[in-house]
């Protein structure tokens, strides 16, 4: 063989190793790469899949809702406060609001008076906790909505001679009235089956200053004292990692009270050591607003990743705000269906979306575990007579996480 041969082929071969080594240096990056591909990816706001799986992941971020079921009010009304989900009465009760959703049309803006009557005879009422757009509450029960409004809470009563009439509320009082396709032996049948257990709505009461339409009931079922703790596996690796970012950059440092500050760019990660994390993108504006339901599914991904990253425990959206250039949302943690509130009235997780991505969120991270003894409760109607004295006041039941270390569930106005 040539000696110009064996150069040639020497020659190739180191371009083929080059070749091999910048391939190898890349991929290494690309797999160990910092948050401007990945954490970004995780943070984008990307439209619904829709159909089944759409409802599933909504109906996933929701709180638990209060629901009232009558058959006849004269013969009594079944309530519940923070049904959770799985609950087979609620399971029932969903598929019917759907088929009315989607099949409405609307009659126009109506009375209390209307909608009482109407509550009056067979009927289901389900009230959100929070004021949501419809179309979150139609991706909720598996349809999609061609109306425009935020609703707090739903009603299906059977005033009309064959069909169903839904009702929408809002959170400030408004309320309006749809037709639609839905048998009206379908709801009676269901609330047939409901055995009553003493509710009432707080119009049928003496305690006139409350929120007309709070859900009163009899007895409060038992709730179990909880024990509030920071996650065992709360880290700065365990975050990092939960958000796709390279948990060995060098971009980081301390501040004096323990907080990790990392760093990319305008982007900065805080990790405090009582548990509260904090993100901003460094950017302004990114785009004008998107809408609600992508919004709301971008913040749902966000959440699940910070809680399964430290193995917090679950959040449930608690708010869903727009703004002018995006939205802000807020969830909260819930035990057993029940809401635990902070003193300062903060949420668990805030998250602003803005354009085509997360703009900033703060995180605190807890985890809630059940203990064997119960909580001690005023007997609700005792709880409802204290209630009264705050005007548009609603009664429910809710844990507050000031620190202590054990949470007793208490009566909340």
């Amino acid at each position: 063989m040539s000696k110009k041969l064996v150069d040639r082929l020497q020659n190739v071969a180191l371009v083929v190793l080059t070749l091999s080594a910048v391939f190898l240096l890349l991929s290494f990056f690309h797999l160990r790469g910092g948050w401007t591909a990945r954490f970004q990816t995780l943070l984008a706001v990307r439209p619904a899949a829709g159909g089944q799986e759409e409802a599933s992941g909504v109906g996933e971020l929701l709180a638990a809702p209060h629901i009232m079921v009558t058959s006849d009010s004269e013969y009594g009304r079944c309530g519940r406060l923070y049904t959770p989900a799985g609950d087979a009465l609620l399971e029932q009760m969903l598929p019917l609001f759907g088929e009315a959703l989607g099949s409405a049309d609307q009659v126009g803006a109506a009375a209390d008076q209307t909608l009482r009557a109407g509550l009056g005879r067979s009927s289901l009422y389900l009230d959100l906790t929070v004021e949501l757009p419809l179309e979150v509450v139609a991706a909720w029960l598996g349809e999609r909505t061609v109306f425009d409004r935020a609703v707090r809470a739903m009603a299906l009563t059977t005033e009309g001679r064959d069909t169903a009439v839904l009702y929408l509320c809002g959170g400030e009082g408004e309320i309006f009235r749809y037709f639609t396709a839905l048998p009206a032996s379908a709801v009676e049948a269901l609330t047939e089956s409901v055995s009553p257990n003493g509710s009432l709505f707080a119009y049928e009461t003496n305690y006139a200053p409350l929120a007309p339409y709070t859900v009163l009931v009899r007895e409060a079922e038992g709730l179990p004292q909880v024990r509030s703790e920071l996650p065992a596996t709360y880290s700065s690796y365990r975050l990092l990692t939960a958000l796709d970012f390279n948990a060995h950059t060098n971009s980081r440092y301390a501040e004096p009270g323990g907080t990790e500050v990392v760093m990319d760019g305008r982007r900065t990660l805080r990790i405090g050591p009582e548990g509260t994390v904090t993100y901003d993108s460094g950017e302004e504006d990114a785009g004008g607003r998107g809408g609600a339901l992508e919004a709301l599914r971008a913040a749902g991904r966000l959440a699940a990743a910070l809680t399964g990253g430290v193995d917090a425990s679950p959040l449930y959206l608690r708010r869903l705000e727009a703004r002018e250039d995006g939205y802000l949302v807020g969830f909260q943690y819930q035990v057993e269906g029940v809401p635990v509130r902070f003193p300062d009235e903060a949420d668990a997780l805030t998250v602003l979306v803005r354009g085509a991505g997360i703009a900033e969120f703060t995180c605190r991270c807890r985890t809630y575990v059940p203990e064997e003894e119960a909580s001690v409760l005023l007997p609700p109607i005792m709880a409802a007579a204290i209630a009264s004295l705050y005007p548009e006041g609603e009664l429910s039941l809710g844990y507050v996480d000031s620190g202590s270390g054990r949470l007793h569930a208490d009566w909340l106005v």
